[in-house]
């Protein structure tokens, strides 16, 4: 009998349609590898062209002359001028009303992006390279800090469009983007001894948050054993990266006016600062060569697909694809499809609540909620508003090591009570209507479509046995088979 790919999509991807047939197993790995070996860019704009139209609707006068300056697009999500604040200040002051306004223009980011990342993960086959996306977004993790929420969407694509590629590469850009140079304050680090520094142009000494977060987060991690001399090394190097254009908020530039002069030394090694650039790049390509970083890497992409806790055989084998490709990891995420092949169906992991949401949009045809607002009002049944709701939504994760991949986390009364919630509604409110949820109104989930989930023969029982249709939807999406794949 042919295997079903049921088990292997919710595990790497967000699990199937009620509506469609199972496809089988070796068609979905099929599909992930030539995913990852030829990736494709989701182009289609129809679904976010609506929004982007509705953004500059519903406005007074008084507003649009605020917000002359803020531009919409499909990867920038919204632009501000420098020149914007002064203005918003002064009209706050002749008109109160105008504090919801600064709000909604905050949130806009993150929802439209929000929207987007949605709309990928439920509409579009490429379940594997969209999970890899999730899972890079929390390894880099950006939250709302010194006004970058403008610049997340970008931030969010360009991770998406650098992931197949080499991770020294990833990582720099990742670093010297605008939303993580004002997320971990590298926009005031400055040189002591640079010219800036020697001319009074900024009283900006140097700040190492970034530096210490690539060393410890997004390289080699303290297993390392690097020491404060290193990181001062790394702080050194990341000097001048800064943004200096706020017409053009998802631009970089280095200003080595900024940057600290002379040679720097991490992890014994020395690097020359002749070009601020090089410097960078080249530490960065032999933090990311290193076997504490594949080690790393290979045991947060095992814990994410895998288990909390994963089996050290399958960390080592990542870890030794990483080195042996040099850092490249389109072949990395080929070796991980190639474990969890091996896996059949076994171990059971739990969903984290984003992507929990997705597998339930999708197990019953349910369009993303894309809470179109109104005179710039936030719809609570964006999506956005759900992951909130939920507990994960990017952009607004705690610490900067990001969202716990451990299912104890996520166990809560009040976490699970959320989930509960949610599936309560489901086919009640019209912003989760669909043909599948119509159908299951109006007879019920059957037998067969239940042996789908990894659910026990009591699970199933208690499902069938609920008195009204409806209810055997929250009872499925809340069940221990299905929190878990």
């Amino acid at each position: 009998m042919t295997k079903t790919a049921d088990w292997i999509s919710r595990r790497a991807g967000f699990g199937f349609s009620l509506s469609d047939d199972p496809i089988s197993q070796s068609q979905w790995f099929t599909r992930a590898r030539q995913s990852i070996s030829k990736p494709r860019s989701y182009t289609s704009n129809h679904r976010i062209k609506p929004l982007l139209e509705s953004a500059g609707k519903g406005l007074s006068e008084a507003e649009k002359k605020t917000y002359s300056g803020i531009t919409l697009g499909l990867k920038a999500g919204i632009v501000h001028r420098a020149q914007l604040w002064r203005e918003e200040k002064r009209l706050l002051q002749e008109n109160k009303n105008l504090q919801q306004l600064m709000i909604d223009k905050s949130i806009r980011p993150v929802w439209l992006s929000t929207y987007r990342r949605a709309d990928f993960c439920v509409n579009t086959e490429a379940d594997f390279a969209n999970r890899l996306w999730l899972f890079w977004l929390n390894y880099f993790t950006v939250s709302e800090s010194m006004n970058n929420l403008p610049c997340l969407p970008n931030f969010q694509e360009m991770v998406r469009t650098n992931m197949f590629g080499a991770m020294s590469d990833l990582v720099f850009k990742v670093v010297t983007h605008p939303a993580m140079i004002l997320y971990l304050d590298n926009q005031d680090n400055t040189g002591e001894n640079s010219r800036a520094s020697k001319e009074k142009w900024t009283d900006n000494g140097t700040n190492e948050n970034l530096a210490r977060e690539t060393l410890e987060l997004y390289t080699v991690t303290p297993s390392n054993g690097y020491s404060q001399d290193d990181v001062n090394g790394m702080t050194n190097i990341l000097t001048g990266w800064k943004l200096v254009d706020w017409d053009n908020i998802n631009e970089l530039r280095f200003e080595k006016d900024y940057h600290e002069p002379g040679t720097q030394t991490v992890l014994g090694k020395k690097y020359n600062s002749s070009t601020g650039k090089g410097q960078l790049k080249r530490v960065l390509r032999d933090l990311t060569s290193m076997q504490d970083t594949a080690k790393h890497l290979a045991f947060r992409l095992c814990q994410h697909f895998i288990a909390d806790h994963p089996e050290p055989d399958h960390v080592n084998q990542l870890a030794t694809i990483y080195r042996k490709n040099k850092g490249q990891l389109a072949p990395v995420y080929l070796g991980l499809l190639d474990i969890l092949e091996e896996l059949e169906q076994t171990g059971d992991k739990f969903l984290n609540p984003e992507v929990w949401l997705y597998h339930t949009l999708k197990t019953f045809d349910i369009d993303v909620p894309n809470g179109v607002p109104r005179n710039w009002n936030f719809n609570p049944n964006g999506i956005a508003s759900i992951l909130r709701e939920l507990g994960l939504l990017h952009g607004e994760a705690q610490q900067p090591n990001g969202w716990p991949e451990v299912e104890q986390s996520w166990l809560s009364n009040e976490y699970l009570d959320r989930r509960l919630r949610l599936a309560s509604i489901i086919g009640r409110n019209y912003s989760y209507t669909s043909v599948t949820t119509e159908a299951v109104k109006n007879h019920g989930l059957d037998v067969e479509q239940l042996q789908r989930f990894n659910l026990s023969p009591h699970t199933q029982n208690v499902i069938l046995g609920s008195q009204q249709p409806i209810q055997q939807i929250a009872a499925l999406l809340c069940s221990p088979g299905f929190l878990r794949s």
